[in-house]
C-alpha cells in the first residue's frame, strides 16, 4: 500500500546513552520504528522538531547542500559519545519549502544555513535510520515563548507536506522533569497520570477538540511536574496541528522517575 497522505509521529527521543544501550525497550521501539518509516512509510524526506532547538523573533528552518553537522549537546559523557557520527544530509529546496508555508501562514520564518542537529533529532534516527543515504532530513525549530496555540498553526502550516511524501516527526519527551530523574529512583504518580490525560486527548479526540484540549494543558494542574519548561511537550502541539483530523494513538511509553517516554502516531490515508 501507499500512502496517500502520511502519518506523523511525536516520540520521546531519550538522552546520549541510549546509543549503546541497544537491550533497552526504548532502542528496540525505535528500531521498529525505523522499520515502519523505511518498508512501510517509505518517505521521501523528514522533517524534525526537536525540543533542543527553540529560537526567537521567528522560526528557523535548516539548510544544507549536503551532510549535516552533528551539535554534541550534551555534557559529562565519556569521550566515546562525541565520536558519534550520522551522516543525514539535508535539502535546501525542502527548506525553502518550509519556510514559504509558514509565510504563508503569516509566521515569520528563516533559512538557517549554520545550525546541524542537535541531538533530539540525530539520537533516535540514529537507531531508527543508521543509514539515511540520499533521504534529505531537516530541521525546524520551535518558537520561545510561543503559545501552544501558535505551535499547533505551525504544524496546521506544514500539514500540505504530508500529501508531498514528506514525514513531519516532533522530538521531545511526554514527561521530563529531570530534577526528579537525577534525585529520585520512584517513579511519581504525576508521570502515569500526566501521561494518562495526554493520551486520552489524543486518541479519543481529534481536530479542533483535540486542539482545545491540548491548548488547554496550560491549566493543567500537573503541568509544571511534567514540565519544568515547555520545551519537551510543544512538539507534541505541532504534530497534532499537523495531524489535524486524523486518528491519534499511542504506540509507545515507558516510565522512569521524572520520565514518561511515549510515542503517538497520528494515522496517514493510504491509496486504495
Amino acid at each position: 500500500m501507499v500512502y496517500k497522505r502520511l502519518p506523523c509521529f511525536y516520540i520521546s527521543h531519550g538522552g546520549p546513552s541510549l546509543i549503546f544501550n541497544t537491550k533497552s525497550k526504548s532502542y528496540q521501539f525505535f528500531q521498529k520504528w525505523g522499520n515502519q518509516i523505511l518498508h512501510e512509510i517509505k518517505p521521501k524526506a523528514i522533517v524534525v522538531f526537536s525540543a533542543h532547538w527553540e529560537t526567537s523573533g521567528g522560526i528557523n528552518v535548516g539548510s544544507f547542500q549536503g551532510e549535516t553537522p552533528l551539535i554534541y549537546d550534551f555534557y559529562g559523557f565519556e569521550d566515546k559519545f562525541y565520536k558519534l557520527t550520522y551522516h543525514g544530509k539535508g535539502s535546501p529546496e525542502l527548506a525553502n519549502r518550509v519556510v514559504d508555508l509558514l509565510v504563508q501562514y503569516k509566521f515569520q520564518a528563516n533559512v538557517d544555513t549554520k545550525r546541524g542537529y542537535d541531538h533530539g533529532l540525530w539520537i533516535p534516527l540514529k537507531i531508527a535510520i543508521p543509514e539515511p543515504n540520499e533521504l534529505p532530513i531537516i530541521q525546524v525549530s520551535l518558537g520561545h515563548n510561543v503559545s501552544y496555540e501558535n505551535h499547533i498553526k505551525i504544524g496546521q502550516a506544514l500539514a500540505p507536506l504530508r500529501n508531498e511524501g514528506v514525514l513531519l516527526v516532533g522530538s521531545g519527551t511526554l514527561v521530563h522533569n529531570l530534577r526528579e530523574l537525577f534525585s529520585s529512583n520512584k517513579i511519581g504518580s504525576y508521570v502515569k497520570s500526566f501521561d494518562k490525560d495526554v493520551e486520552e486527548y489524543i486518541t479519543k479526540s481529534r481536530g479542533k477538540d483535540r486542539n482545545e484540549k491540548l491548548i488547554d494543558l496550560i491549566n493543567h494542574s500537573l503541568l509544571r511536574k511534567a514540565h519544568p519548561s515547555d520545551d519537551h511537550l510543544v512538539p507534541l502541539h505541532i504534530v497534532a496541528g499537523v495531524g489535524g483530523d486524523d486518528q491519534g494513538k499511542k504506540i509507545y511509553e515507558e516510565y522512569a522517575p521524572g520520565l514518561c517516554m511515549t510515542a503517538f502516531e497520528f494515522c496517514g490515508e493510504k491509496e486504495e
